[in-house]
């Protein structure tokens, strides 16, 4: 459920559903464009007020797994990442080691993570687990300078005690230039979907460790104009059937929320 997505006046009624229906956990996104909306400006007030959200979350009983990013992807335009990123320099390349990227991703993460700081499970708050950008094995520049400054950035401003990870889509492909020495490699994939064999690629890299699908998507988008999505009940069920069977972590993609980007 994403804080940004959901009225704050409905994050309540959201996880009390989410709570009837057995779920023990959170998990949202940080969307960088939401509270930068121009250079050096920041908003973290209303429905902007993540930290305001993971402290209900808590108090409602659940633990937070927390998606840093910069990029995101969800659904949202350049993946999250501001618009006004490209004013800067149209030529940037967005989610390398391109110094004109970096020097903004880096001051963003200086005002963004002393934020998440306090919130991290080891300080009595409710994050067990922050990812670190999204689903990078997919994106065509297999930067491991980047990553690895990421890796470095995250810890050097969270302490060496909340576990780090990434998303990748659960075949070897993926996982080739999404898996990061330090941080613990997760899988997504959807109902449908070979389990046994999306499992086995994460265990080729994380030979111990939890079995995570960090991503289930019991449905798909809708996108306007666009006949309705839907997914067999059955299929879903079974798919997660197979998941738990395999004593394996689940976040189900996504539960609870309203989930549509607006333009106009």
């Amino acid at each position: 459920m994403h804080y940004f997505r959901v009225p704050k006046p409905y994050w309540k009624d959201r996880m009390a559903k989410m709570a009837a229906a057995g779920l023990n956990a959170i998990q949202t996104y940080i969307s960088w464009n939401m509270h930068e909306p121009q250079p050096g400006v920041y908003n973290f007030e209303d429905g902007n007020d993540f930290a305001a959200y993971l402290q209900l979350a808590q108090e409602m009983g659940f633990v937070v797994i927390l998606r840093v990013g910069p990029y995101i992807d969800s659904e949202r335009d350049l993946g999250g990442l501001p618009f006004w990123l490209l004013q800067k320099n149209p030529h940037m390349r967005l989610r390398t080691n391109d110094p004109s990227y970096l020097q903004y991703v880096d001051r963003w993460l200086d005002v963004l993570l002393p934020k998440v700081k306090p919130l991290l499970y080891v300080n009595g708050g409710p994050v067990i687990t922050v990812q670190v950008e999204n689903e990078y094995g997919s994106y065509y520049a297999c930067d491991f300078d980047y990553m690895h400054h990421l890796r470095d950035k995250f810890r050097q401003q969270l302490g060496k005690d909340v576990v780090l990870f990434t998303t990748d889509g659960g075949t070897e492909g993926f996982l080739k230039c999404g898996k990061v020495d330090g941080l613990y490699s997760t899988v997504d994939f959807g109902s449908g979907s070979d389990v046994k064999a999306a499992f086995e690629a994460q265990r080729n890299h994380e030979p111990h460790g939890p079995l995570v699908n960090s991503e289930f998507y019991p449905g798909w988008i809708d996108h306007w104009s666009y006949k309705h999505e839907t997914v067999d009940a059955d299929r879903v069920a079974k798919t997660l059937y197979e998941m738990l069977a395999m004593n394996a972590s689940v976040t189900m993609y996504a539960a609870s929320r309203n989930r549509a980007n607006m333009t106009r």
